[in-house]
């Protein structure tokens, strides 16, 4: 049996879920602490994703350790066929997927967050300052890991120069062009299909995913051709869409109760 290890309201995380949950294909849940616990920084979780992200599948033989691996497996896999699997239509698809995974949902999230709430910047800076001081400190005591560890610092320092040093107004209105441009992008979407046809695709999954946390931030009116907003309507009806967990809103007691669960998660073989 496969096992996925993820984080309840992870983005990325809910990308996996519901790329699995609409490809039919089973999993061990994992649950992760990310942000109190911060388990995916532990030398345990660091043997299996080096990246120290979610999520990671394991199986046998198997080990993917991003949510673009993640995708691509369910694809391969779907019991009933994406419209992935058509030639005609792959190249476009696979454009789609790449466009939104250049957008960074993290700087449009927390520049939102930081635009209405100026004073989290005064939790969110020492947090990444002191999780790079404690990477920097394991780096030295663990020479054989310092490449991964010195990586993931350098990842956290270009957060804190989006997030310590440009006014969080000025950044949220570039990560609206971004996704504005990115939706205007998409295909047409005739009434009662999907994006490429009838059959959903992996730029379904990420679009759903996209459009729920566009929602959750509230920013949802970015989301403004009248083709999609009916796809939207009609994606959340799909079963899978409600047994991924996919988060339209943030979920205080679901947020606290897995911090609880994941603390029964093991990374061990």
């Amino acid at each position: 049996m496969l096992e996925l290890f993820h984080a309840a309201p992870s983005y990325y995380s809910m990308v996996a879920r519901l790329a699995l949950a609409e490809a039919g294909v089973s999993t061990i849940s994992r649950l992760m602490d990310i942000h109190l616990a911060k388990q995916q920084l532990s030398p345990a979780y660091r043997q299996l994703n080096p990246k120290m992200t979610v999520p990671t599948l394991r199986g046998s033989g198997l080990l993917l350790t991003d949510s673009a691996q993640i995708l691509a497996y369910a694809a391969e896999h779907a019991s009933v066929p994406w419209a992935d699997a058509d030639p005609s239509r792959r190249e476009a698809i696979q454009q789609a997927v790449a466009g939104h995974y250049a957008l960074s949902i993290e700087t449009l999230t927390f520049s939102k967050l930081l635009s209405s709430r100026p004073w989290f910047k005064r939790v969110m800076v020492p947090m990444l300052s002191g999780i790079n001081a404690k990477l920097e400190r394991e780096a030295q005591h663990a020479p054989d890991q310092a490449a991964v560890l010195e990586a993931k610092i350098q990842v956290n320092r270009a957060r804190l120069t989006v997030f310590r040093d440009r006014p969080a107004p000025q950044v949220l209105a570039e990560q609206r062009e971004q996704v504005s441009a990115y939706l205007a992008s998409l295909p047409p979407v005739v009434a009662s299909g999907w994006l490429f046809g009838g059959a959903i695709s992996s730029a379904d999954v990420v679009l759903a995913v996209l459009t729920s946390r566009l929602a959750m931030a509230g920013e949802l009116s970015l989301l403004n051709r009248n083709d999609l907003q009916g796809w939207w309507q009609r994606y959340q009806q799909r079963p899978a869409f409600g047994q991924a967990d996919v988060w339209t809103r943030f979920q205080r007691r679901r947020f606290l109760q897995a911090a609880l669960d994941a603390r029964h998660t093991s990374f061990n073989p």
